[in-house]
């Protein structure tokens, strides 16, 4: 039955056999259901009105607009925060808004809305506010906006507190307990672009397709779940981003990138996220925002070179604390770990402790908070969660250890005093299933078998044609069978270089990550062995390649 449909499937589309086993393993039953996954499907999209106080949301604007006020819009200093940002200034300013902007920094008053900077607002004539990707446990600050006689709007998708929202004049948020909105897993920006297209809709004028390139950055960035509408939001966004009319995302697309074979959900991860990310983990995030809201191509070129230089600071940075975290971890426990880890140290780098604890979570298969103590004893925190952990959960029965908090629950942050912290070790330890996801299934992703006769050129064509390829639909895991090591050889990093042949096909490059302690260990397996791998484009001497990135060899 499987080799039928996926007979049928490529011979109605004219699409390679392989790339119809791969949706076939996907979930894909029907023709309706392949050409959705291979074109988009627009019918995904949701009515935005039915996302509660949307109505609200667009009386407010289109009356800041009428009363010519200066808006101020206040962001986070992470990739969805930027791209929500950068979407709402371009967004409404095309629309005859005053948009001026500002962003948080971790280094100053720290993650969210502060006093401080409603105060530095109002101060440079801010007469509306707008926060986005932030805000939803802002309540105090809110009521200080209030006090002070600046009105605010939220745009946020994270989950309440528990404790009451904020007194703001409209909020936005799928979370909240009477939003029946089916998309719950919106990022910040797409929020955000909610919001202009019943905006735009209200007004009756176009919305341009390109601000889905800054949607897709932003959800891309935030690994939210491809929820259908997810999906074809970034899907639109990441196949216009190479020929962006916006050229801080053309630039540094073109930078890291190179060629447009090489434009993928993953790429923009690994690649480009990292590079946008980089000056708010380092010192102040503002020159990214910049960077997308440039509007000159020169411009755009010298500011990606910018970001690329805080960016290897960011690298080295991050390798010194992890090394000093997992070392903390080995002095804490040994070799009994606890279910939770907390991971503490003295002045860690702020702006990596996040990253930090994202590397440890994969080292020990443990949910952790990576918490960095300042000179006055307030430590502040970054946690990761693992499949099942939920953190929002967790810091909501510790919240009275918090002097801040907040987040969802794969990721998330608080501020606590050091004397507290072996506190909230012993609470989350003492019963961590309480803080477990009901039946969570850990999906394995199994291999599909292909012949290297099937890997070329088209191949990726199609495969690309498939993109995002992430979270539930990542890039396939492929074996081989009974292929030849032509050679192999250890590069620096500890990799393996090697090339792969399979009954006389043609060689085949590939890369194994980490595995170059096992060359002697593979070379022992004998003439013949099975080959577990992805495939991907490689940049090799200024030209686009097939690569294998192998996984496993036995």
């Amino acid at each position: 039955m499987f080799d039928l449909l996926a007979s049928s499937l490529s011979s109605t589309f004219n699409v390679p056999h392989l790339i119809a086993r791969i949706a076939i393993s996907r979930g894909v039953k029907t023709v309706s259901e392949f050409h959705a996954l291979l074109y988009g499907n627009s019918n995904s999209v949701l009515d935005p009105f039915s996302m509660l106080g949307m109505n609200e949301a667009v009386e407010w604007i289109l009356n800041v607009r009428e009363k010519k006020e200066t808006l101020f819009v206040f962001g986070d200093y992470d990739l969805d925060g930027l791209s929500s940002v950068a979407l709402l200034v371009r967004g409404l300013s095309d629309i005859g808004i005053s948009v001026q902007w500002r962003l948080p920094n971790r280094f100053g008053a720290g993650y969210g809305l502060s006093t401080t900077a409603i105060d530095e607002m109002i101060s440079a004539g801010a007469q509306k506010l707008i926060t986005v990707d932030t805000g939803i446990t802002a309540n105090a600050e809110i009521d200080y906006a209030n006090e002070k006689g600046l009105r605010t709007m939220v745009i946020d998708h994270h989950q309440p507190s528990g404790e009451g929202l904020p007194n703001c004049d409209v909020l936005l948020d799928p979370h909240q307990e009477q939003d029946f909105y089916q998309n719950k897993d919106l990022c910040g920006v797409g929020v955000a672009y909610k919001f202009l297209c019943a905006l735009y809709s209200r007004l009756n004028i176009p919305l341009s397709e390109h601000f889905l390139e800054l949607v897709a950055l932003g959800t891309l960035a935030d690994l939210v779940p491809m929820t259908p509408e997810n999906r074809y939001f970034t899907r639109c966004g990441l196949f216009s981003m190479w020929k962006s009319p916006f050229p801080g995302i053309a630039a540094i697309c073109h930078s890291q990138l190179q060629y447009p074979q090489t434009m993928s959900a993953q790429s923009i991860i690994f690649r480009v996220a990292p590079l946008l990310n980089a000056p708010g983990r380092m010192e102040k995030p503002d020159p990214a925002l910049e960077l997308l809201l440039c509007d000159k191509r020169e411009s755009a070129i010298g500011m990606v070179k910018t970001l690329a230089g805080w960016n290897i600071k960011r690298k080295n940075k991050e390798n010194e604390i992890s090394k000093m975290a997992v070392q903390r971890v080995r002095d804490l426990h040994g070799d009994n770990l606890p279910s939770v880890l907390i991971v503490d140290g003295k002045d860690w780098h702020l702006g990596v402790i996040g990253i930090v604890a994202a590397k440890l979570t994969q080292e020990f298969d443990r949910p952790v908070a990576v918490l960095s103590i300042q000179a006055d004893g307030l430590a502040s925190a970054s946690a990761r969660a693992i499949p099942g952990f939920n953190w929002h959960k967790a810091l909501f029965e510790c919240r009275d250890l918090f002097t801040r908090w907040g987040g969802h629950a794969n990721a998330a942050g608080f501020s606590i005093l050091q004397e507290n912290i072996s506190t909230l070790r012993e609470r989350l330890n003492s019963n961590p299933s309480e803080y477990q996801e009901p039946k969570v299934l850990i999906e394995k992703t199994l291999p599909i078998q292909v012949a290297f006769t099937e890997i070329d050129d088209n191949l990726m064509r199609w495969l690309s044609q498939m993109e995002p390829l992430v979270g539930k639909f990542s890039m396939p895991l492929f074996r081989a069978e009974k292929v030849t090591i032509c050679s192999m050889r250890e590069s620096p990093g500890g990799h393996l270089n090697l090339e792969l042949s399979q009954a006389g096909s043609l060689r085949f490059p590939g890369i194994a990550f980490g595995m170059g302690k096992k060359k002697n260990a593979i070379a022992s397996l004998g003439k013949e062995v099975t080959v577990d791998f992805e495939i991907a484009w490689n940049v090799f001497y200024g030209k686009p390649t097939l690569q294998l990135q192998v996984k496993n060899i036995f």
